[in-house]
């Protein structure tokens, strides 16, 4: 099996006490991260993995050994990213980038009867279309 559609298969098929072998662990997942949740859900619902190529058997010590250190690497990559994340995005707005939509709409009329319109229970798409 291979693709999205293939990992969703297996992942809806396998059983307690089943083995799931693949070629390499990058077989289960698009990037890291996505592996080691893929690895740590197998896990926890009792399904041996076998990495043909990365020589990983999760029924060994050294082998679960393996896959918890990935899955420290995996958080501590997750963790790298927030920041980085959070530290691009503050220096984006002092440099002036505004986030989100922009508002199109300036006139206070129109912003108060849209809100009254949504507190009556039309839809967004009613009150666009209303108020143009």
């Amino acid at each position: 099996m291979s693709g999205a559609r293939g990992l969703a298969a297996l992942m809806e098929y396998v059983r307690d006490g089943d083995t799931v072998v693949v070629w390499k662990l990058d077989r289960l997942g698009r990037n890291t991260l996505h592996i080691l949740e893929t690895v740590k859900a197998l896990t926890e619902r009792g399904v041996t993995l076998v990495s043909v190529t990365d020589g990983i058997d999760s029924s060994t010590p050294a082998g679960r050994m393996m896959i918890g250190a990935l899955g420290s690497l995996a958080e501590y990559e997750r963790d790298l990213i927030k920041e980085r994340t959070a530290v691009k995005r503050q220096a984006s707005r002092a440099n002036g980038t505004k986030f989100g939509r922009p508002r199109r709409v300036e006139d206070p009329m129109h912003i108060a009867t849209a809100k009254r319109m949504k507190a009556d229970g039309h839809t967004s798409t009613d009150i666009a279309k209303y108020l143009g």
